[in-house]
């Protein structure tokens, strides 16, 4: 082996070894810090307020909970009554079909780790491939590489929102209410992204049909009442966000194009000439 040939191998363990470092750290460590604050501002006195911070990784959530004035909202949810679904019949094979769609159609924080690791295994095999094969441009590298870091501006966000459930009434905060308790049911959603985070926030208001007697239920739901009217103190406001930020899993992702980097420039710089030497 000439020394042109050592050197350009060598290079090549070097960028392999780096990659599979990087890419064991990426999915070990934690993917991003999430904190969220929910708030009643409309209907429960005192605006209560529901808090989680917690962290996300390829395995696991550590969650931390608080609730600010709990005792207004514990009285919220135990003056309401359940709220009667439409009966609807179903065939077995109805249930089966909806059953399959349900599994089909289902996108959350679990199905995003898989991708990921998908990704993540796909990033070390396409460097091993470029050892393997001298020829072969960093195209490829680069191109599983940018999915990656995709998956970690788009897929994992997708799956933290999605588990979290910010489509229902209290956007994930709360599961003792469902988007059919409420009648006229008015959803502002907005996303703010920055450098170091993305932040999704939502406002929910409604009339909330476990305060209403249920003989009532049909006539809130053809005209909402207004303010002095019976059943106007069942409108419930919720307002919240959530913020992920960025952790050491994106930023050391980051860090895997710096080998290309170095790679190419040692390349050109020195093993172009140890050729010219030969």
């Amino acid at each position: 082996m000439s020394s042109r040939e050592w050197l350009v191998t060598s290079l090549r363990l070097f960028a392999l070894f780096g990659v599979i470092v990087l890419v064991s750290i990426s999915s070990s460590v934690d993917w991003f810090l999430i904190n969220g604050e929910g708030k009643y501002v409309e209907g429960v006195v005192r605006e209560p307020t529901i808090i989680v911070n917690y962290t996300v990784n390829s395995t696991e959530e550590v969650i931390d909970l608080e609730i600010k004035n709990y005792t207004p909202l514990r009285t919220y949810w135990r003056n309401r009554e359940p709220v009667p679904g439409p009966l609807i019949e179903h065939t077995a094979e109805d249930l089966e079909s909806i059953n399959l769609e349900e599994e089909s159609s289902s996108f959350d924080l679990d199905s995003s780790r898989d991708i990921m690791g998908v990704l993540f295994g796909a990033m070390i095999i396409v460097q091993m491939l470029n050892l393997l094969i001298p020829n072969m441009k960093l195209y490829f590298p680069f191109f599983v590489w940018l999915l990656g870091l995709i998956g970690f501006l788009i897929i994992i966000p997708l799956g933290v929102i999605s588990s979290f459930g910010v489509d229902g009434p209290t956007g994930g905060f709360s599961d003792e209410t469902e988007d059919s308790d409420f009648a006229h049911m008015q959803v502002d959603s907005g996303i703010e992204i920055d450098i170091s985070s993305i932040k999704f926030t939502f406002d929910t208001l409604g009339f909330d049909l476990g305060l209403i007697p249920v003989e009532e239920h049909e006539d809130v739901k053809q005209i909402p009442p207004q303010e002095g009217e019976d059943n106007y103190d069942a409108l419930i406001g919720f307002s919240g966000f959530i913020e992920l930020e960025f952790s050491d899993g994106m930023k050391t992702w980051l860090y895997i194009p710096l080998i290309w980097i170095v790679l190419i420039f040692i390349n050109r710089k020195f093993v172009n000439i140890t050729l010219e030497e030969e």
